[in-house]
């Protein structure tokens, strides 16, 4: 039914609004990329200190001392990808009923052009973020992001993980997903054992945060020798009720505790812009073990534009007026880039 038509004085008087609730969550990279890095340049350039575990010569004291080389720091240099959202927003949306405005009309056309601006400039922000949310999860994945648009030639970004921090379990090593009654299944947990101490011997860094999918969390679940061994959260934090039944939150909810791993499991998706399909952010089937060493950064090159002195920003909003026909243009302009900065600092191994 049009809206000219709408008996306004019938049950179906607008009360509130809908909210979109397919948002960006951006949890991956709140929880392990907290750096931000605006750049005076179009690179963006992040110092590591190589390490290795080097011991002190044994020398005789009769001896001269034995020259020691002193610790390297490596510079790795990025160029991100620039991002230009540019639109058109309808001319005609002023005229018209905004999204919770009272039947009939509250507002004035200015004030909806201004919502309608603001409205539109959220969005823009709501799927950049979601850009970077699907880049912190592949560099997460596979230690790579792949980076293809137009006037762009495709590049495979490779922040050097370690190929033994990329595993992918086949046939009988696979995580059983049907135990039988009676059996014993430990295969995740000895895994678990294993991957912790190659991401530790790699990076240096102990795992902290383990993150499951729907697919690799129920199979973890079927491992006999984690019975009792879980601590679920607490339905009360001020209690001692404990909630073991299924949970989902979006972005990632918190599992339990087991060792000194905090068991997350993880929903979130993104359109792919080559087939228009809805995929996974994290392939299912897979899991990740890391923590806050990865000192994980979002960071930003420079924003290529005098409007802005070419300056160094997150997000470069501006707009203007074509004068006939008349239209408002609305563009957001950003070059970012998430690198895991300690790479090692995160292992990812396909289960099931």
């Amino acid at each position: 039914m049009s809206e000219n038509n709408q008996n306004i004085f019938d049950t179906a008087t607008l009360v509130g609004v809908v909210p979109n609730l397919l948002l960006s969550q951006n949890w991956m990279i709140d929880r392990f990329f907290t750096n931000i890095v605006e750049s005076q340049t179009e690179e963006v350039a992040i110092d590591v200190d190589v390490g290795k575990r080097r011991m002190a010569p044994f020398v005789s004291p009769l001896v001269a001392g034995k020259m020691v080389e002193s610790r390297r720091m490596q510079t790795n240099v990025f160029k991100p990808a620039y991002i230009k959202d540019k639109r058109a927003p309808d001319l005609r949306k002023p005229i018209r009923r905004q999204i919770g405005e009272r039947i009939g009309g509250t507002f004035t056309g200015a004030e909806r052009m201004q919502l309608n601006m603001a409205f539109e400039m959220a969005d823009q922000i709501d799927i950049l973020n979601r850009r970077m949310e699907w880049m912190g999860c592949s560099a997460l994945t596979s230690g790579t992001v792949t980076i293809k648009g137009e006037g762009f030639p495709d590049t495979l970004i490779d922040f050097g993980r370690d190929p033994e921090l990329t595993i992918a379990l086949s046939g009988s090593d696979k995580w059983p997903t049907v135990v039988a009654a009676g059996a014993t299944n430990t295969q995740p947990t000895d895994d678990i054992e294993e991957w912790q101490a190659i991401l530790l011997q790699k990076s240096g860094a102990a795992p902290t945060d383990i993150i499951f999918t729907n697919a690799s969390w129920k199979a973890f679940k079927k491992d006999t020798s984690l019975e009792g061994a879980i601590i679920f959260p607490n339905m009360n934090p001020s209690g001692n009720l404990i909630n073991p039944g299924p949970q989902i939150q979006t972005g990632a909810v918190c599992k339990g505790y087991w060792g000194n791993f905090t068991l997350w499991l993880y929903n979130d998706w993104y359109v792919d812009p080559d087939t228009d399909e809805e995929e996974p952010m994290i392939p299912d089937g897979s899991v990740i073990l890391t923590s806050a060493a990865l000192m994980g950064t979002r960071a930003f090159g420079m924003i290529l534009d005098p409007a802005f002195n070419y300056g160094a920003m997150a997000y470069a909003p501006k707009t203007w007026l074509e004068q006939d026909p008349a239209q408002q243009i609305l563009l957001m302009q950003s070059a970012p880039i998430v690198i895991p900065s300690r790479v090692n600092a995160a292992l990812c191994a396909t289960v099931v």
